[in-house]
């Protein structure tokens, strides 16, 4: 009866022991949790005299703790402000510079300031902002001062469609600027004429075409004068729209159209009666002579794989004619090599 009494009291003991260091560890937890949310108290301790002349010590709670994340926040509030500030300075500060700009004194100055540009030192495609009056900078001997800002490039009326935009049609009568045109070949021989085995079902009218052949003067048209554009789509009963040389140019093909860079394609074309158009690539050359690269042709997207295959099947026939043709030839080269070497022995052997 000992044994089990002892033996209880130890394990009485020892539970108690296990509550007790889970209570501690429970109280420093929420002790922990307290200090951490709540804002820190500094105590201070002080000596002082009393009335009866003791000395006594006082305690001092300092609670100012609290206010200090607020102090925080204002301090990053006020940096995030003056950070702004500073942004909004150099703003302003480069706003300033850039319109304190000295205006330059001499005509090689405004070719090369970035700022500034008198009418006399603009390029020949080089135009004014039909609105560029109202930002007038000053005067330098007699010619107004503009913004650069307020020049762009003025391109012919055909130049414009390659960029993707198209001169509208009540600013084609006028033009933003004109200068003189570039003489076209006129002896025999020169410049690119359209193949009469062109098999074209329509030619496009040639709107764009400014410089005529009395006319020494070329019309460009502004940014402001265009409108977005891109080529109209070509349906399968529609005809291939071509320019005044009865060819399609690559970089305006329209939607619809296939280019075919083929071996004789265009021969194939013809024979087997599908409408084509030949294909130019661009030109080649330097300087005055300069040639269109024409290579290829343009049919209907339907056309293309009947095309295909009909080329295949051509070129298998074409290579066959050609290796025959050949040996034909060189049978040919090898009779007439044996008959001359029988003829020179025959008269070796009469009159030898």
């Amino acid at each position: 009866g000992k044994c089990v009494d002892e033996w209880w009291a130890t394990s009485l003991k020892d539970i108690n022991g296990m509550c007790s260091s889970a209570k501690n560890k429970s109280s420093l937890a929420l002790a922990n949790d307290i200090v951490n949310t709540e804002p820190e108290i500094r105590v201070s301790v002080t000596k002082t005299v009393s009335g009866s002349g003791k000395e006594v010590e006082v305690l001092e709670i300092d609670s100012s703790g609290d206010e200090k994340p607020a102090a925080m926040d204002t301090n990053n509030d006020s940096g995030a402000s003056d950070h702004d500030e500073h942004d909004n300075d150099e703003s302003v500060e480069l706003t300033k510079t850039t319109a304190k700009e000295a205006i330059p004194t001499s005509k090689k100055a405004f070719r090369e300031n970035p700022f500034y540009v008198i009418p006399s030192v603009l390029n020949s495609q080089d135009v004014l902002h039909p609105d560029a009056h109202k930002r007038i900078c000053g005067v330098f001997k007699g010619e107004l001062v503009y913004k650069r800002s307020d020049v762009s490039k003025a391109l012919r009326a055909k130049k414009w469609l390659y960029e993707g935009r198209k001169v509208k049609e009540n600013e084609i009568p006028t033009p933003a600027k004109q200068i003189n045109a570039r003489k076209k070949p006129t002896s025999q021989g020169q410049g690119f004429k359209a193949l009469e085995s062109y098999v074209t079902e329509t030619t496009l009218p040639s709107k764009y075409s400014e410089a005529g052949d009395g006319n020494a003067m070329e019309n460009l048209y502004g940014i402001w004068q265009t409108a977005p554009w891109s080529p109209p789509h070509v349906g399968p009963s529609d005809p291939i729209p071509t320019n005044e040389f009865k060819n399609v140019e690559l970089a305006l093909l329209n939607p619809g159209l296939v280019h075919l860079d083929l071996p004789r394609i265009s021969s194939l074309a013809r024979k087997i009666c599908i409408p084509y158009a030949p294909c130019m690539l661009g030109f080649e050359g330097r300087r005055g002579n300069r040639a269109p690269s024409i290579r290829g042709i343009v049919v209907h997207s339907h056309n293309v794989e009947l095309l295909r295959e009909a080329h295949i099947e051509w070129e298998s026939h074409a290579v066959e004619a050609e290796v025959e043709a050949r040996q034909k030839e060189n049978l040919k080269r090898w009779k007439r090599l044996v008959v001359g070497i029988m003829t020179k022995d025959r008269l070796d052997k009469e009159y030898g």
